[in-house]
């Protein structure tokens, strides 16, 4: 086949292929200022995280973007990947799942996405309208769904209690929301009122964030004042529009990963043979 346009969709087991997404991004605000936090993830009844990655939070004048660089990276190659198949002389395609699970990360020519490394969310938060836009996928590589939430929904309580956080005077605010108790430390030595995930709402850029139970915890690790601003880019064009719920439903049946190896004319499509439990921050 000189040419590849298909579609293989694996509902139960998680994997979706599509040659699509061909839309471009654009520009939604332009960043002065980068904020780099580490992101730390436990299971309860756990000391040790078992994931730390490092987030990047982009602030512009109206708009502001937080997101994976690494994870956002790595889904795009296996995007490009699987786009540019379309263009390759293709002998045969050979998909692997569920049982039938494989780990190809040996083979020359494989290229993977794996849900247990990094956050593959996107999180724009738009000061102009109140809004948040969560963009993320439902399952390691196929459609990209978008739900929008409301930025004044972060009810802060807060206190009087001071502390220093990366040389910043912080105060600490405290902060109930769908299901989990919050301590957040923000400082107004930089007046932003911006944070790390979908946190925002205080006179003051959240430096460090951390639930009651400590299973999720944002920790501002590096600032940088940019001197020629960069483009705040998000492709909204093959968004698929659903609420918070639905997606949170599709997300709970997401797989741990997907990889694709070209050699030779030969595709192959295989789930990695892992579990993966998918933990929300959010539980209401």
């Amino acid at each position: 086949m000189k040419k590849l346009l298909f579609v293989i969709w694996m509902c139960s087991s998680g994997i979706q292929v599509l040659g699509q997404n061909t839309g471009k991004s654009k520009a939604i605000d332009s960043a002065s200022l980068r904020c780099y936090y580490l992101l730390s993830k436990k299971k309860e009844g756990e000391l040790k995280p078992f994931r730390s990655d490092t987030m990047i939070l982009d602030i512009g004048s109206k708009r502001s973007k937080f997101y994976d660089p690494a994870r956002l990276g790595r889904d795009s190659l296996l995007q490009a990947e699987i786009k540019n198949l379309e263009s390759k002389e293709v002998k045969s395609v050979s998909v692997f799942r569920a049982e039938s699970a494989k780990d190809l990360s040996g083979m020359p020519g494989t290229t993977v996405s794996n849900a247990t490394e990094g956050e593959s969310y996107q999180i724009v938060k738009d000061k102009q309208n109140g809004k948040i836009s969560v963009f993320d996928y439902a399952k390691v590589v196929g459609d990209r769904f978008k739900y929008e939430d409301d930025l004044g929904g972060l009810k802060w309580e807060i206190t009087d209690v001071t502390d220093t956080v990366a040389s910043y005077n912080c105060q600490k605010a405290t902060l109930n929301f769908r299901g989990r108790d919050y301590i957040a430390w923000f400082t107004t030595e930089i007046p932003l009122s911006d944070g790390p995930w979908k946190f925002s709402g205080l006179p003051g850029l959240v430096l460090k964030v951390e639930d009651s139970k400590g299973l999720f915890s944002f920790r501002l690790i590096g600032m940088k004042q940019l001197s020629t601003p960069v483009p705040i880019l998000i492709d909204d064009s093959k968004s698929i529009k659903c609420s918070r719920a639905d997606f949170e439903k599709m997300k709970k049946k997401q797989g741990p990963g997907t990889q694709v190896n070209f050699n030779g004319g030969n595709v192959i499509i295989a789930e990695i043979p892992q579990e993966f439990e998918y933990i929300s921050m959010e539980l209401e």
